[in-house]
């Protein structure tokens, strides 16, 4: 049975957030959605991005690299924008949306090769298993938490 984390607490608290999550939730048996908002899952439930939004300050904008569901874009509603970061997929096609979130639906790479990130900005690359991907977001990125990372030398990617 999942345990229901802060996050999704919070959505539930408020009653914009939580038709637009219930929209997006439209399935409760699927296991992606489940773990954005579990807070038993490594993922996404704990507090990682709680924690981020608290101490990430509010003028920045925030890159979140493999969104997922982007429910954690909950806590960023307050900063200068939220951007999620999200292969194309047909689960994940409509994401959950705060004010002020927009959405690049491709991988890392394409997002690097057609977008500079923003001065100042802060980028999430949690659990995202694959080493090139992480490696351009700390390159570009130089306010950065990755989490679930590269089993390897970061630079020895780039000398291919």
């Amino acid at each position: 049975m999942m345990e229901e984390s802060s996050l999704y607490k919070a959505i539930m608290s408020d009653p914009y957030y939580r038709q637009h999550f219930n929209e997006v939730y439209n399935d409760k048996n699927n296991w992606g959605i489940s773990a954005d908002i579990d807070s038993s899952c490594l993922v996404c439930g704990g507090n990682t991005y709680e924690l981020l939004s608290k101490i990430i300050p509010k003028n920045r904008v925030i890159y979140d690299f493999g969104a997922a569901y982007g429910f954690q874009a909950y806590w960023f509603k307050d900063h200068k924008r939220y951007v999620g970061i999200n292969p194309p997929s047909k689960l994940a096609s409509m994401p959950f949306r705060t004010e002020n979130s927009i959405w690049f639906f491709g991988t890392i790479q394409e997002f690097f090769s057609q977008f500079k990130v923003e001065d100042d900005s802060f980028a999430i690359c949690n659990y995202v298993p694959d080493n090139e991907a992480e490696a351009l977001v700390r390159l570009h990125c130089p306010h950065c938490f990755a989490n679930y990372v590269t089993m390897g030398d970061c630079e020895s990617i780039f000398e291919k």
